[in-house]
């Protein structure tokens, strides 16, 4: 499995998951969010390749939602995304057939 973000202006670094890995809700939130997607979204370059620059240039342009992954679902991780994303898109608020 792999796990990425991407936005109009380019794309994250993928983040992949080990053969065997069981993806929980504390290995999504240490691993991922907190190691792939923070580091993203430190990017300060305004140019470059895709996988190199800033994704977005401001922090309310951006919404981050996710699918009905059972990692993504538990309060753990809602409540981080809703602590570091300005907006961001509760389980409540997905769709109910995500296109992945």
């Amino acid at each position: 499995m792999v796990w990425g973000m991407m936005s109009y202006r380019g794309l994250s670094d993928l983040h992949f998951i080990p053969p065997k890995q069981t993806v929980n809700t504390l290995y999504y939130v240490s691993n991922i969010l907190e190691g792939t997607c923070l580091n993203t979204r430190k990017r300060r370059r305004l140019n470059g390749p895709v996988y190199s620059k800033k994704l977005v240039l401001k922090r309310s342009e951006a919404h981050f939602m996710q699918d009905g992954a059972p990692a993504h679902r538990l309060l753990v991780a809602q409540g981080w995304c809703k602590n570091q994303f300005s907006s961001f898109w509760t389980k409540d608020e997905w769709p109910g057939n995500s296109p992945d």
